[in-house]
């Protein structure tokens, strides 16, 4: 009998693990005691479970075990991980399950806006802090933002970044919530912003566009003039944003 090919047993080892139920002929090909294959298994499988647990609590704890489990079973044996990071099996497992968990009616209506929201939460985690631009000194609204690298956005109908009694509670209008971390932070902090902050926070994004300029599009886009009510939210806006670091400075 021809010995099998290192692939071979590679690929072998990875069904062992993933698949929903380990087939025999992956068993025989591996030789040696089988049991020792099924402890790996239900070693790898355990730190993947682990690492999901971590990374969507609040989730977890909605779903249940039961569809927890359904729901990794699924994932592993249909899609399998497929980053070379643990870590990323979280995402992974969230957008997989994702459509099944929301269309089981048993479940509460702002599970999808918490599940995307733990998930990206978990990203931001282990994202790298990439210094940005140079930023000038003071701060110059004729100035184009300096953004922090780590912001990811999540849109959510129901407030499930809040951490008080109007958890999870649904809004009159999406918001979007940024997700990001703090020049030598580990911590993941989180900042809502509503339809307006969301416009202007857009036209601040937008390359090489300076603040103002940005602000101006926003008004030019809603057909108005700059109001006080206006000016007073848009001061506002960028004072928490340059305070929080989502925005770390300006630049010419």
């Amino acid at each position: 009998m021809t010995e099998p090919s290192l692939v071979e047993v590679q690929r072998a080892f990875s069904r062992i693990c993933l698949d929903a139920t380990p087939a025999e002929a992956d068993l025989a090909l591996l030789h040696g005691p089988r049991e020792r294959w099924l402890l790996y298994r239900r070693m790898v499988r355990s730190r993947l479970f682990g690492m999901v647990r971590s990374g969507l609590p609040r989730t977890v704890a909605t779903v249940g075990e039961a569809r927890l489990d359904a729901a990794m079973r699924a994932y592993l044996a249909e899609r399998g991980v497929t980053s070379r990071y643990i870590r990323d099996c979280v995402q992974e497992l969230a957008a997989h399950a994702l459509p099944t968990w929301s269309a089981d009616p048993a479940l509460p209506p702002h599970l999808a806006d918490l599940v995307r929201y733990e998930a990206t939460k978990w990203q931001v985690g282990s994202l790298e802090w990439v210094e940005p631009a140079p930023v000038v000194e003071p701060f110059d609204f004729e100035g184009v933002p300096v953004h922090n690298p780590t912001v990811r956005a999540v849109e959510v109908r129901f407030r499930v970044d809040r951490d008080d009694a109007r958890r999870d509670e649904p809004v009159a209008e999406p918001h979007r919530v940024l997700l990001y971390r703090r020049p030598r932070d580990a911590r993941v902090f989180g900042y809502a912003l509503d339809a307006r902050a969301s416009a202007l926070y857009d036209a601040w994004c937008v390359p090489e566009r300076t603040f103002a300029d940005g602000a101006r599009a926003v008004l030019a886009a809603r057909g108005a003039a700059p109001e006080p009510t206006f000016v007073d939210a848009l001061a506002g806006l960028l004072a928490d944003l340059v305070e929080r670091a989502i925005i770390v400075g300006s630049r010419r």
